[in-house]
C-alpha cells in the first residue's frame, strides 16, 4: 500500500512491520466507535508514556475516560507487553489487548454448537496466555481478519492420557507407571464464542488487582471488556 515514508537513513520506527490486516483492523474498530458518537483516533501518541507511546486506537468515553485498543497481529514479547500494560495502568488509561486468530484455528477445530467453535489442542502464544490471565474470568477477545469479526476466547487445561506400562526390576519385582491423565504444558483447549461485528459490541470498564506468577506479571489496571449489545 502507498504510504508516507522518510527518506533514509532515518531512525523512525512508526508502522514498522505493520501488516495490511493490522491496519484494516484498526479502521474497523475506530469506525465502529465513531459511529456510536465516540471520539477515536488511530496511532494516538500518549505523551506521558516512555518509549513507544502510540496506542493502535485511543477512544474517549462520554465522561472522558481514555481507552486504548491494542490489536495484536504478530507476537509481542512478554517484557514488552508487560511494560506497555504497566505504563497504561500508571497513567490511568483503560486497556484491551486483542490477539488475531491464527488461520490454522479454523482447520484444527470444529463447531461444537451454534455460536461456539472448539479447538481441543491449541498452542497459545505466550502473549495470549498473558492476555487471557490479564482479563481473568472475562476471557480474551480475538479478531478474525478474514471476516473482520470478533470472537470471545476462553482457554482451559488440556488433559492427555499416560498409558500404563510395567517392567521388572533386577530383583524380579514388577513395577507399574502411567495409567492416569495429566495436564499438558503445551496445549490448551480453546473455546470461541461468536462471531460478533464491531458495531454489535459495547464497552465495559472494570479494575483488576496486581498479580504475578513464576512466568507472568499483571499490573493493577483498568481493563476493558467487550459486551454483546
Amino acid at each position: 500500500m502507498h504510504h508516507f515514508a522518510h527518506k533514509p537513513p532515518v531512525n523512525c520506527t512508526w508502522a514498522k512491520g505493520e501488516t495490511r490486516a493490522h491496519m484494516e483492523s484498526k479502521v474497523v474498530v475506530a469506525d465502529a466507535l465513531k459511529e456510536r458518537g465516540l471520539r477515536a483516533e488511530l496511532e494516538f501518541v500518549v505523551d506521558t508514556m516512555p518509549g513507544d507511546r502510540r496506542a493502535d486506537i485511543m477512544a474517549w468515553s462520554p465522561n472522558g475516560q481514555q481507552i486504548a485498543f491494542e490489536m495484536q497481529h504478530t507476537p509481542i514479547g512478554l517484557d514488552e507487553i508487560e511494560r506497555r500494560a504497566g505504563t497504561y495502568a500508571r497513567v490511568g488509561i483503560a486497556q484491551i489487548w486483542i490477539p488475531f486468530i491464527k488461520p490454522n484455528v479454523w482447520t484444527d477445530g470444529y463447531n461444537r454448537s451454534l455460536g461456539e467453535f472448539f479447538v481441543e489442542k491449541y498452542t497459545p502464544r505466550h502473549f495470549e496466555r498473558w492476555v487471557h490471565g490479564f482479563n481473568g474470568k472475562n476471557g480474551m477477545w480475538m479478531y478474525d481478519p478474514a471476516e473482520k469479526e470478533f470472537w470471545l476466547g476462553r482457554l482451559a487445561g488440556h488433559q492427555y492420557y499416560i498409558e500404563e506400562t510395567s517392567w521388572f526390576s533386577e530383583g524380579g519385582e514388577e513395577n507399574y507407571a502411567g495409567g492416569f491423565y495429566k495436564y499438558s504444558k503445551r496445549f490448551k483447549e480453546l473455546t470461541l464464542e461468536g462471531p460478533f461485528k464491531a458495531e454489535a459490541l459495547r464497552i465495559s470498564v472494570s479494575t483488576r488487582r496486581a498479580f504475578s506468577s513464576h512466568e507472568y506479571r499483571w499490573p493493577a489496571a483498568r481493563i476493558v471488556n467487550l459486551v454483546p449489545a
